[in-house]
Formats: structure tokens, C-alpha cells, sequence
């Protein structure tokens, strides 16, 4: 289901485009960091072949890890993943997740974006750093006014026990498709970081646990 690919729709709070009046929505976005609508819709097959691209990575663990049935179990590895912003970062990530291919075109303010080999379940971040925000509560609360105004959505973010991170998961119709989202607010030591995994609806029982574990995972690798 590559046509997935097209609803990240989640993009970088910019106060000097919010002081220019130029506040926008796109597909499923929040306030943005320009007006420029990205692309939605099917891909065709040259691309789906440049979506297989392995992501580059390395085993950071011997311990034993598995997702899937007993029928079908599928490794997961610490895999190092260096975003555009030339910051690294650590996520235990099933064998059968991969980079997905172009996705700065998709989407310039993903600081990297991943999905699994069948492309049904994908991940994403948004990294901004913390000189350009008060504090963490701060960023959050405009995280979450975005989300109220643009999407009407009454879900407010909770804390993950034993973590500074909060979370949502909450569903839309977007262009047809009923899209859930699970999404993270969390603070690096040098940002703050909207990451966010996203399936059908008629996908998310069964993909909640497998998004949850990996981002759960996220940790920003010192520089």
C-alpha cells in the first residue's frame, strides 16, 4: 500500500511564518514552516522499486528480539539511522523495516521517514531545536493546539511512564483514506522532536504494539 507513503502530513512549527500571517494547513500537517502543498496520492512503479533502498545501518546488540507470529518472527536489531540534520539516532527496528526512498521531496521537514518492506506501517520525525522554543511544555501545548484547531480532535497527550515524552494516537479521513496516527512529543539534549508512526485504521490493533516498541526505542546518539 505505497499510497500511504503520502500521509506523514506532520511538519516543523515556524514562529517566523506564524509573525508573517502565513499560517497554513496541508493534508494532514500542522502549522507550517511554508505554504507549499506536498504531494498525496499513489506513487507509480519506478518508484515503489526506489522504496525497496535498504536502510543503512548497524547491529548495536547481540540480545535476542523478534516480532510477528510464531509462524512468521521477524528479528529486530539497533539499527543507527543519521537524519538530515546530520543528527544519529538509535531505534530497535524489525529486520524488515527500511528507509523510505525520496522522502525529503515528500516531505523536507521529515528528518527521516521509514516503513516496512510491505509499506502498510511507516515512521517519521520532525526535529527542531530547542534554542528556538521556551521549554518542552511549551513546544508540546503548540503541538497540541494544532492538532485541536486543524483536526477538531479532543485527544490530548499523555505522559509515557518513566519518560519526559508524551503521546496521542488519534484517527482522521484524509482524502478517502482513514489514516491512525501514534504520536510522540519528546526532548533530545538538543531538540525536540515530534516522531510519529502512522497505519489504516483497519491496521492499527494489530500494528500499535510493533510502532509503540520502536519508538519507544528512539534515543539521539551524542554527537
Amino acid at each position: 500500500m505505497p499510497y500511504l507513503r503520502a500521509y506523514y502530513r506532520i511538519n516543523k512549527i515556524s514562529f517566523l511564518k506564524k509573525l508573517e500571517g502565513v499560517l497554513g494547513l496541508v493534508g494532514f500537517g500542522l502549522f507550517l514552516a511554508g505554504c507549499t502543498e506536498k504531494p498525496s496520492g499513489s506513487v507509480d512503479s519506478s518508484t515503489k522499486e526506489k522504496e525497496r533502498t535498504q536502510l543503512s545501518s548497524t547491529v548495536g546488540s547481540s540480545e535476542t528480539a523478534s516480532t510477528g507470529t510464531s509462524e512468521n518472527v521477524i528479528p529486530v536489531e539497533k539499527q543507527t539511522i543519521t537524519g538530515v540534520s546530520g543528527y544519529s539516532y538509535s531505534l530497535e527496528l524489525p529486520t524488515n523495516w527500511q528507509t523510505v526512498a525520496d522522502f525529503e521531496s515528500l516531505n523536507p521537514d521529515n528528518d527521516f521517514m521509514l516503513s516496512d518492506s510491505l509499506q502498510t506501517k511507516f515512521l517519521a520525525a520532525v526535529v527542531e531545536s530547542k534554542q528556538d522554543f521556551a521549554d518542552f511544555d511549551s513546544y508540546r501545548a503548540l503541538v497540541q493546539d494544532s492538532l485541536a484547531s486543524n483536526f477538531g480532535t479532543n485527544a490530548t497527550f499523555l505522559p509515557v511512564p518513566g519518560t519526559q515524552t508524551q503521546m496521542v494516537d488519534f484517527a482522521a479521513t484524509v482524502e478517502g483514506l482513514n489514516i491512525h496516527y501514534l504520536y510522540y512529543v519528546t526532548e533530545t539534549d538538543n531538540n525536540y522532536v515530534q516522531l510519529y508512526g502512522w497505519t489504516l485504521a483497519s491496521l492499527f490493533d494489530s500494528s500499535k504494539d510493533e510502532l509503540t516498541k520502536i519508538m519507544d526505542s528512539f534515543q539521539e546518539l551524542p554527537q
